[in-house]
């Protein structure tokens, strides 16, 4: 049975779920990002306010400029998580093959379920009208037989748009698209290919393989692949764990704060990399201590946002660790745990800050992939290195568990 795929995205979500929670904003241009006073730029904008020429990434103060009435916002996470997890529970009503990549869109492998609609198109037609009934919420829909052909295809006619591009028609659909349509295309590999005088996808797809691996790598390999339509990925449920948490006994017990605190140092940085890997953020973190009687102390803070960056929950576990008030029996053992994890959200989207740090992320991933984890280190870790021996996977703790 050939595969049927499709990616539901959106129409301007974080204003869209704004309007969904305030009937009186539905009849206003509504944008997201902070109130015009302040620095910062546009996160979000209703379709109205587009119309205006108002832009993602512009100034706000240029955003009121060009549209005055709107209704400016700073943005609320738990509107649109809890938009999140009512779109998930509509979508699963069609099929349980649902995989949300971020807040606002999902791919739904639809391939066993179409039947009972009359065929995808009027599957999709009723998706559009539920989320609209129920929610309030205009989304934009592409049918095709991949991921990545369902996706291109949702964004060709927002707001509310429904594009199905069969099974065989791939390739007409895709070749007259600009190259900056296919996923991994940013703007040095942009500017590489106009050196070459390619910018249409189709342009794109009759370049020999072998070029493309020797301008890309692995990569080149990759967009060949999706110039010419192919895409054998699957759409992959996600069940979120509970909780990741990560723990060791010492040795010898410790009454050191330092080297206690460097030890949760380190399994932060392991849980960290779970998160960034498994695409998640953490909104609580737990620490637990055993002393050498076995008495236990715990604590647990709950995060102002979802975060997977080790150098944030490093800060947090010190204000927990801190507030423990360590007596002066000797420590035998220390856990970390994430708690509240949730898919990678908006964050990264939404300020510049963010953008830069999740850069950062995924240049250190990139280096202790290649290089082994201990190519790169925070400082304040380093003091474990009198204490343990460490090979390029880690340290080698005493009683190191696996992530949870």
């Amino acid at each position: 049975m050939d595969s049927i795929i499709l990616h539901i995205d959106v129409d301007a979500f974080f204003a869209s779920a704004e309007q969904s929670f305030n009937p009186i904003l539905r009849d206003r241009p509504v944008i997201v990002g902070g109130l015009p006073t302040q620095r910062g730029v546009v996160h979000s904008a209703s379709y109205d306010a587009r119309e205006r020429s108002v832009r993602k990434g512009m100034p706000l103060f240029e955003a009121y400029k060009r549209c005055p009435e709107a209704v400016f916002l700073k943005g609320n996470y738990r509107h649109y998580r809890y938009i999140a997890r009512q779109l998930l529970e509509i979508y699963q009503e069609f099929t349980p093959a649902v995989e949300f990549s971020s807040l606002d869109d999902a791919y739904l492998d639809v391939t066993g379920t179409t039947h009972l609609w009359k065929g995808p198109v009027q599957m999709a037609k009723k998706i559009q009208a539920a989320v609209w009934d129920r929610l309030h919420i205009p989304v934009s829909i592409g049918i095709g037989s991949s991921k990545l052909v369902s996706r291109i295809a949702s964004g060709q006619q927002k707001p509310r748009g429904l594009t199905y591009v069969p099974k065989g028609h791939e390739r007409k659909f895709l070749f007259p698209l600009p190259v900056t349509e296919l996923p991994g295309v940013g703007q040095m590999t942009q500017a590489r290919l106009c050196d070459l005088g390619i910018f249409t996808i189709g342009e794109l797809s009759r370049l020999p393989k072998n070029l493309l691996f020797q301008l890309f790598g692995a990569k080149g390999l990759r967009l060949w692949e999706f110039a010419n339509g192919r895409d054998n990925r699957p759409v992959k449920p996600v069940h979120l764990p509970k909780q990741l948490s990560r723990e060791t006994s010492f040795e010898s017990d410790l009454d050191d704060p330092e080297i206690i605190l460097a030890t949760i140092h380190y399994l932060i940085e392991r849980l960290s990399e779970k998160l960034r890997e498994n695409h998640l953020v953490c909104r609580k973190l737990g620490l637990g201590i055993r002393y050498s009687d076995f008495q236990t102390l715990q604590g647990s803070r709950a995060l102002p946002e979802g975060t997977q960056d080790s150098f944030k929950l490093g800060q947090f576990a010190e204000d927990v660790f801190h507030a423990l008030h360590l007596g002066r029996t000797r420590v035998r053992f220390v856990r970390v745990q994430f708690r509240g994890l949730e898919p990678e959200a908006w964050q990264p989207q939404l300020f510049q800050f963010e953008k830069k740090e999740k850069s950062l992320n995924k240049t250190i991933d990139h280096i202790r992939k290649r290089f082994g984890f201990m190519a790169i280190l925070p400082a304040k870790t380093l003091l474990l290195q009198s204490n343990y021996e460490m090979d390029s996977h880690g340290y080698i703790l005493h009683t190191p568990s696996l992530s949870q």
